[in-house]
């Protein structure tokens, strides 16, 4: 069977201050679900809850692989 299809709001919002590009993917007056970092040309997604480490070519594509993964195993 499958879930039902749920819109999840989110914001992302560049962190100052860090050695590496850094971004926080967070659902807005609830959690964080994770850090995406800039490294060596990838984008590095560590989940907040579990801290999986994901990998994707772009910062969309790493948006949606942290919501994936949110949705899947976290919520």
């Amino acid at each position: 069977m499958s879930k039902k299809i749920e819109n999840i709001d989110i914001e992302v919002n560049e962190l100052k201050g860090k050695s590496v590009p850094t971004w926080e993917v967070i659902i807005p007056n609830k959690k964080s679900i994770g850090l995406i970092e800039k490294v060596e040309g990838r984008y590095r997604a560590t989940t907040t809850k579990t801290s999986n480490i994901l990998f994707a070519k772009s910062l969309e594509s790493s948006i949606n692989d942290l919501l994936s993964y949110f949705a899947l195993h976290e919520k």
